[in-house]
């Protein structure tokens, strides 16, 4: 068993659409891990490929396969990739700051928390850094740059008249994209995976694919993590991986938890996210899938929560699946 990376360079904009639906301008660069798996399945459905079909399957529910949220990655000017982690979740009370201070010092630590808030990515190896400053409520640094969010007009012609509307696009910058950090059973299943994804990147992810978004390839060969590390940050997220003891485990994928889990779900810092889609079938139009509430990327807990994947229904003879299977790192907060 070991982790391994997966570096996604972006060959065309992508149309990732927010959280709980929303409107075709309104996009980001967020791509769970729930929507990545159904991606997968959707594509081996498609392609009547049931046996890999039934193998990606069993191999998650087996917890032989897990997948991370699509996480950013940098490439610097000395050619060192970083890798980035979710924001945490935390419960911190600075209240001996805000005491001594005043009201001067209490409106700029109001100020810094909510800049703190703002940044969605965490370096892997300035996590702990971050903690730190939030603890005190100290600037912490800008947020990294990935790219940018922009507009493009395109023409309805579906109806009497052309109709024109806008679609919302990120563009990756040069040197940057996302990443799959993934738990896997041996080397031929990190090798299976790599084939899984250079096949997705070719149909592409995210919406309005078939206007070219979404279009991918690997930036580097897979990376397999350890204690030594090629870079710096790819050290430290093998670290927290391995950190099973800490005291606050982030997981790094939406979790959809089991009733045995809920004391430990109450006691964490968390926040919901509301996952729906459609169902694709390569022989009946769309369909909406059942909406599930899911605990966020970046929710920290006491102890990692195994999470389950959820079954949804059937369609066309196929089980429809939930990802909500947890992996985390620890942090120390």
């Amino acid at each position: 068993m070991s982790y391994a990376i997966y570096p996604l360079a972006f060959d065309t904009p992508v149309h990732f659409g927010q959280a709980g639906g929303g409107r075709l301008e309104q996009v980001g660069m967020e791509y769970p891990a729930d929507v990545l798996f159904s991606a997968i399945c959707a594509e081996l459905a498609a392609a009547g490929e049931e046996a890999a079909l039934e193998r990606l399957v069993e191999h998650v529910r087996a917890r032989r396969l897990l997948f991370s949220d699509l996480l950013p990655w940098q490439r610097g000017e000395d050619e060192e990739l970083s890798f980035f982690l979710p924001r945490p979740v935390l419960r911190l009370m600075p209240w001996k700051a805000e005491g001594k201070g005043g009201y001067g010092e209490a409106c700029r630590l109001a100020s810094e928390r909510k800049r703190q808030k703002r940044l969605g990515y965490i370096r892997a190896s300035r996590m702990a850094a971050y903690i730190e400053a939030a603890k005190a409520g100290a600037s912490f640094g800008d947020a990294a740059d990935f790219g940018e969010v922009s507009l493009r007009q395109r023409v309805n012609c579906r109806g009497v008249e052309p109709l024109p509307y806008y679609v919302g696009q990120f563009d990756f910058r040069a040197g940057a994209g996302l990443y799959l950090l993934a738990y896997v059973e041996n080397e031929a299943t990190a090798d299976w995976l790599q084939e899984l994804l250079v096949w997705l990147g070719c149909a592409g992810i995210g919406g309005k694919r078939s206007s070219g978004y979404g279009k991918f390839h690997l930036a580097e060969d897979v990376l397999f993590l350890d204690e030594a590390g090629i870079y710096t940050d790819d050290a430290a997220l093998f670290a927290m991986l391995e950190a099973k003891g800490a005291p606050c485990q982030m997981a790094l994928s939406p979790i959809l938890p089991d009733e045995n889990s809920l004391d430990v779900v109450r006691a964490g810092a968390y926040r919901l996210r509301r996952s729906g889609g459609f169902i694709t079938a390569p022989r009946r139009e769309a369909q909406k899938k059942a909406s599930v509430h899911l605990l966020d990327a970046g929710s920290c807990f006491s102890q990692r929560i195994e999470g389950v994947l959820g079954h949804l229904g059937e369609c066309d003879g196929h089980a429809v699946w939930r990802y909500g299977l947890g992996l985390y790192v620890g942090v120390e907060a």
